[in-house]
């Protein structure tokens, strides 16, 4: 005490400070006892597992635990097997209208005749505004030489992709690919 008292801190300083002190490494005490709980808990809980959907779409764990991962699970679903089975009608239920248009199922048909979608694995889902979403993913396409996409023609393609997810005009979630090609890395299968 009396070296607290040489350099002129009050004996009441001294004693609150102790006491705040105390007070301090107390509460460090319980936060640090709190965080190796919270620690052990995650370390005894099982590996959060990734998804693999009705289609083959494969979901790394972080994607799995997205609140909304069964709404976009069945979006790519729908997504990827109207362009492997060659089904307009469902292509069509999982774009916006404006992607209608510009892909009426003459165009689309003669667009994807001979394309098949495989390896699709989503590493990632973000949420975005007023109920949207960012999916980052990638896939292989295989097409023909003429169907392959004008800035990588190959009969194989990998694509790394964000596809959009928002709200359509009546409520239901789409898949807003009129953003692509700004969205997407094309090259040729390695």
């Amino acid at each position: 005490m009396r070296s607290w008292l040489k350099w002129g801190i009050p004996l009441a300083v001294v004693v609150l400070l102790a006491a705040g002190g105390g007070g301090v490494l107390l509460a460090q005490n319980v936060y640090d006892t709190e965080r190796d709980q919270r620690v052990l808990a995650v370390q005894g809980a099982p590996a959060q597992q990734g998804v693999v959907s009705r289609s083959g779409v494969e979901y790394t764990p972080d994607a799995a635990a997205y609140p909304d991962q069964r709404i976009i699970e069945g979006l790519l679903d729908n997504y990827f097997d109207g362009i492997n089975r060659k089904n307009y009608e469902l292509w069509k239920s999982t774009v916006p209208p404006s992607k209608w248009r510009e892909l009426p199922q003459s165009k689309w048909t003669e667009a994807y005749d001979t394309t098949r979608d495989y390896e699709i694995k989503v590493h990632r889902i973000d949420p975005g505004q007023d109920r949207s979403a960012l999916v980052m993913l990638s896939f292989k396409s295989e097409q023909s030489l003429e169907d392959a996409p004008p800035q990588v023609k190959a009969t194989c393609v990998a694509w790394n992709v964000v596809y959009p997810v928002v709200v359509d005009e009546h409520g239901n979630a789409v898949l807003d690919i009129s953003k692509l090609p700004n969205s997407a890395i094309a090259e040729r299968c390695g």
